[in-house]
């Protein structure tokens, strides 16, 4: 790494900052109902353990994770000696991805298509907006000069649920713990089986549907068609002709708190087309993620219609 970098990225300090805060804060209240004798202290607990895993997560990111700009190539850095440099003359495509997260927020996300077909993404802020855009203005002048240039769109692109898959997965256990550690809680103090347990079978089954969209959902959309799997069991190549109609569709979900009275919206995004046999068939995405790549698959199925 001795060279002269002109822009460096790194975890954002302030959640890090709110996220110990927050930590102190629940860890202190724990420890005094504790001493109180208030039973209460048991949700509390869950709760600082949660904060607390969090916060370590949020540390090992603020110091391994790194994406370093120079005028010949980037170096990413996610962990411990993952770390890689990136010559831009390896870079196929660079483009900005922007689109709503599940609570309406805007999220920008960088992607860099590899000529090995891997392609790297990272979000970023607004604050990062000039190195992300010197990157992809650097690569795309890079790939201008090489035969594998493409002046439109690369053949192909790929929409799958590795990117962040791991960190849901592993969020999602140590939630699914914690809800095991205090309906054992509830079970032994109460004997409330009927009420707790089906808190545990939801927990599992959103683990499950994790682990299935990283293992094994994956469209792959090439040039005269595309590749659809959403399970181990449907997996299926269609020609762009095959399709009679495509959307895309946005769904809202609302929810209200009655702790505190307030309410919000999650907002959910699926892909939707109609084969020429008149069955439907559709699939979720993320996209602050995927929006790119969707609108390129919407794209080329119009144009054979």
């Amino acid at each position: 790494m001795d060279r002269e970098w002109i822009y460096k990225i790194r975890s954002d300090k302030t959640g890090l900052l709110l996220m110990f805060v927050m930590a102190a804060i629940f860890s202190s209240v724990t420890l005094w109902l504790y001493k109180s004798n208030n039973g209460a202290f048991i949700f509390v607990l869950a709760f600082s353990i949660l904060l607390l895993i969090l916060l370590l997560a949020g540390i090992y990111r603020g110091i391994f994770y790194k994406v370093f700009i120079s005028s010949d190539g980037f170096y990413y850095q996610t962990g411990i000696g993952n770390g890689n440099f990136y010559p831009y003359t390896e870079v196929e495509k660079a483009w900005i991805n922007t689109g709503s997260a599940q609570n309406g927020s805007q999220i920008d996300s960088c992607n860099i298509a590899l000529r090995d077909q891997k392609v790297i993404r990272f979000t970023f802020s607004y604050k990062d907006e000039d190195a992300v855009e010197y990157l992809i203005e650097t690569a795309d002048a890079y790939a201008k000069g090489t035969d594998f240039y493409n002046e439109t769109e690369k053949d192909e692109y790929i929409i799958d649920g590795k990117f962040l898959g791991k960190t849901r997965i592993i969020l999602s256990i140590i939630i699914l713990a914690i809800i095991v550690f205090l309906d054992a809680f509830f079970i032994k103090l109460f004997s409330m089986n009927f009420v707790l347990i089906p808190s545990i079978i939801i927990g599992i089954g959103v683990v499950l549907y994790l682990f299935n969209y990283y293992l094994f959902f994956k469209i792959k959309i090439e040039k005269n068609g595309f590749y659809y799997r959403t399970t181990p069991f449907n997996a299926r190549c269609y020609e762009y002709g095959e399709i009679t109609s495509c959307r895309k569709i946005r769904r809202e979900a609302r929810h209200y708190s009655y702790h505190n009275g307030t309410s919000g919206i999650n907002y959910y995004f699926y892909f939707e087309f109609t084969d020429n046999t008149g069955k439907k068939h559709k699939f979720q995405y993320d996209q602050q993620i995927h929006e790119y790549e969707v609108d390129i698959l919407k794209q080329r199925i119009e144009t054979h219609q």
